[in-house]
């Protein structure tokens, strides 16, 4: 009887230690602050899959969700969901008002799928076209996926 509370309790300690410290941790924890708190803010509870860094961008995939490419000064340059639409919540905080306005004034907050940006344009991959912002003349305009 002992032998087998010996072994539940080896059993149990290591299920713990698989759980708590994950490959995926590790990843998530090279990162460069900046990009963990974006991470952390608008992708709570998600696992970093991958990342790549070269000397101008990260490239992070988060585990059964989106992808992001960060500038080498930290700053998203886009964000993509790979089928999964963008958190509304992102959209509010990071997008020009003008633009935020504008999508949800057409009542399509829930149909962006990607996000691009420069420092001229914004690009937003919609459902079912391409939306895109300039950032100098302020002007929006719409056109169907090549």
């Amino acid at each position: 009887m002992k032998k087998f509370h010996l072994c539940s309790f080896i059993l149990v300690c290591i299920l713990c230690i698989c759980t708590s410290c994950s490959d995926n941790d590790g990843l998530y924890n090279d990162l460069p602050a900046p990009i963990r708190n974006f991470i952390a803010k608008y992708y709570p509870n998600t696992a970093v899959e991958s990342y790549d860094h070269t000397a101008s961008n990260y490239v992070v995939r988060l585990k059964n969700s989106g992808g992001i490419t960060f500038n080498s000064s930290y700053e998203w340059e886009s964000v993509n969901g790979y089928g999964e639409r963008l958190s509304q919540v992102f959209l509010y905080d990071q997008l020009p008002p003008a633009l935020y306005s504008y999508i949800q004034e057409t009542e399509r907050l829930g149909d962006v799928m990607f996000v691009e940006r420069s420092p001229r344009m914004y690009t937003l991959g919609m459902v079912d076209n391409l939306i895109t912002y300039n950032v100098e003349t302020d002007a929006i305009s719409e056109r169907s996926y090549p």
